[in-house]
């Protein structure tokens, strides 16, 4: 009976990592959004020599900017070379939560584990198919994990060792992963606490060890940086103005966020039903303190990465997934226990073919510009690639644009370097004590460079406008665009689901602009 369990999980495990395979091909050319723009034009500026934060400022550290540049590198500095890499990241990470979930379950609860992760993280609740850095995070951090299990059993101090640089890393990609550090090091430190006395040394020692591997990505890091020049750019934007950056969500978009998963989670909060479920029957379980302790503290450090910012959009919950994965599996290896693998089997398989048919629209139906306007309603994302691919045909290799909104992704299409290294509008309209100075800044860079293109950008959402907002920045945008600047496109929102592109005399005889448009100026020969 076990064996025939076993053969159904694994048709039903490679069933579904078939599925994502062709879902992920399928949707390859889905167009960036704007934290993937920013993570392929870091990227593709490395691959060009250039430092980060020397023309890209943001919170984030630098790890996903060197996976991105990596993955151009191997696949080509195109929108599929890059869901391409993401598509190898979820099968290696797919990889690493079996050999873990065989380890600390078995392999019946390794193979549902690694089933509701391959759903999961496909789904568009969490955006699965788009390359964020969530998908990095926990792809080292389950490296750190499963080297750290390894560890714990050879006792050789070279594998505590490359299980810190694991979890260095999961934090070099995001700040958040640092919890998933901390995971690995409460292991450890109950290791030595509860551990016989004359191993008591050793293991803290081992403790030692692997700190000294999770803090050696993070110092290279700050080393590197510093010898090519951007170490005060780097170290204000991810560890001095990264508390402002967090700190303005309010109440009321916190709530909206939370909404917002709910609304387009494609019925995963009812399969975190499920996973409480699992920890019930884990907690309650007499057996298996090790794998109580184990999955426990991952629950807390998983939610701690999620809540840390309160920011909670939606591929946020990418975070949470391994450890759901596993306790839903905890969930159904009890209900087998109880009701037998028939059915607790036959009611995991209804319930999967039902999340395969929720998501079936997007999965299987639209193009990948229909995904794109379906995420991401009025955002001009496709359209920003026809944006990018028109300036790279208009320009020189050595001449330079600025985008006044927060499209990144434009920079990456076109392959021409910004004036300015602020790709978002949010942290110049945002109400903190550095927006004055960032805004002057922004002004400076363009007018001394004087690039051949702006790119104005009339979208609600990539300026995030408040009622505290300086309109001085908007004003003089408009004006510097009047005096020095020529319309030579221009992209309108013809429709919900479409835009009218206007190129040449077309664009300025478009005299009355709409509400949301995108703006294309060049810059007059005589100025």
């Amino acid at each position: 009976m076990k064996s025939r369990t076993l053969q159904a999980l694994t048709l039903g495990l490679f069933l579904v990592v078939l599925l994502v395979v062709c879902v992920r091909l399928r949707l390859l050319s889905i167009p960036l959004e704007r934290d993937e723009g920013e993570f392929a034009y870091a990227g593709q500026l490395m691959l060009q020599g250039v430092p980060p934060y020397k023309l890209a400022f943001n919170i984030k550290l630098p790890g996903t900017y060197a996976a991105y540049a990596a993955m151009v590198a191997l696949f080509g500095q195109t929108i599929t070379g890059i869901h391409l890499g993401f598509l190898l990241v979820n099968l290696a990470t797919l990889a690493l939560l079996f050999l873990i979930a065989r380890r600390l379950l078995d392999v019946e609860s390794a193979a549902i584990a690694c089933i509701c992760y391959a759903l999961f993280s496909l789904s568009p609740g969490v955006l699965g198919f788009v390359g964020h850095a969530t998908h990095l995070v926990v792809l080292t951090a389950l490296g750190g994990w499963w080297l750290l299990v390894k560890a714990r059993v050879s006792r050789r101090a070279w594998s505590f060792w490359w299980s810190g640089i694991f979890f260095g890393l999961s934090f070099l990609c995001k700040q958040p992963g640092l919890f998933f550090a901390m995971f690995g090091g409460t292991i450890l430190l109950r290791d030595a606490a509860t551990g016989p006395p004359a191993e008591r040394a050793m293991r803290l020692r081992s403790l030692a060890i692997f700190v000294c591997g999770g803090a050696l990505p993070f110092l290279a890091t700050c080393l590197w940086i510093w010898g090519a020049g951007t170490f005060q750019r780097f170290w204000f934007w991810t560890i001095l103005y990264a508390p402002y950056h967090a700190g303005h969500l309010g109440e009321e978009q916190f709530w909206w966020a939370l909404d917002d998963f709910s609304r387009y989670g494609g019925a995963l909060e009812w399969w975190a039903l499920l996973g409480l479920a699992g920890l019930i029957c884990l907690l309650v379980a007499k057996e298996r303190s090790e794998t109580k302790f184990v999955l426990v503290c991952l629950l807390g450090f998983s939610l701690m990465a999620l809540l840390v910012s309160f920011y909670l959009f939606r591929h946020y919950f990418i975070v949470l997934l391994p450890v759901v994965s596993l306790l839903i599996a905890v969930a159904v290896r009890s209900a087998a226990r109880w009701v037998g693998w028939a059915v607790a089997g036959g009611c995991f398989a209804i319930a999967c073919a039902a999340f395969v048919f929720v998501n079936r629209n997007i999965w299987f139906q639209m193009s990948p510009h229909e995904v794109s306007k379906s995420l991401y309603q009025s955002e001009p994302f496709p359209e920003a690639v026809e944006i990018g691919h028109y300036i790279a045909e208009h320009s020189g290799l050595n001449d330079t644009m600025e985008v006044l909104g927060s499209e990144p992704e434009i920079y990456f299409y076109a392959q021409r370097h910004s004036v300015s290294g602020y790709l978002y509008m949010y942290d110049l309209t945002k109400s903190t004590p550095f927006a004055p100075a960032m805004q002057r800044e922004l002004r400076h860079d363009i007018e001394t460079a004087k690039p051949l293109y702006l790119v104005d950008v009339h979208v609600p959402t990539s300026w995030n406008i408040t009622m505290n907002s300086d309109p001085e920045f908007t004003i003089w945008c408009k004006q510097y665009e009047q005096d020095y600047y020529d319309v030579t496109g221009k992209v309108v929102q013809a429709s919900r689901d479409g835009h009218e592109y206007l190129w040449g005399p077309d664009a300025k005889s478009k005299l009355k602009d709409p509400w949301m448009y995108v703006a294309i100026f060049r810059r007059k020969p005589d100025k």
